[in-house]
């Protein structure tokens, strides 16, 4: 009988996964930001919001363009170049890249390539899309480790995370 529940121990304390932390209450947990699809393929023409994480820049006439890394690109009147004025921001989700030929300014967004006319930058306008031009990195787990809430594609596209409270997560990385 001694044998039965000393073997029955050591099968519990053994069936846990090794060198990996338990998860408790409390416990500091990724948790995704959802969109829906529709509302994270539009790119919009938005009033100007400070700049947070900083990307590439391009210039553009008397327009300076700064990507937002994740989140679009800021559109920067330096026509007097000791007072730069923001004009506004270009909203497009995932936006992580840019180049402008012409009057058209191509970004990223998500996984799509868009085509912007720039000839009026207070107004610019989509001419072109093309589905799917980039291979997207995945967004089902968080880019760090450490425990996460589990993605449910039913609740729309994740477009970031934000670290949070959780209790008893069910998901590491």
């Amino acid at each position: 009988m001694r044998f039965l529940l000393i073997l029955a121990l050591v099968s519990v304390l053994y069936s846990q996964p090794v060198g990996l932390p338990r998860p408790a209450p409390n416990t500091d947990t990724w948790v995704p930001i959802y969109t829906s699809s529709v509302t994270s393929r539009q790119v919009s023409f938005q009033a100007p919001r400070p700049i947070v994480t900083s990307g590439k820049i391009y210039t553009f006439g008397s327009y300076l363009l700064q990507v937002e890394k994740d989140s679009g690109i800021h559109v920067i009147d330096y026509s007097n170049r000791t007072a730069p004025v923001k004009t506004g921001f270009i909203r497009s989700m995932l936006c992580s890249e840019m180049a402008v030929k012409g009057q058209q300014l191509y970004i990223n967004n998500f996984d799509d390539l868009v085509i912007l006319d720039i000839s009026n930058m207070t107004n610019p306008v989509e001419v072109a899309r093309v589905p799917k031009a980039f291979n997207l990195v995945s967004t089902t787990y968080p880019p760090w480790s450490g425990f996460f809430e589990c993605t449910d594609p039913a609740k729309g596209m994740v477009v970031g995370w934000k670290k949070e409270k959780r209790d008893y997560p069910k998901c590491y990385r």
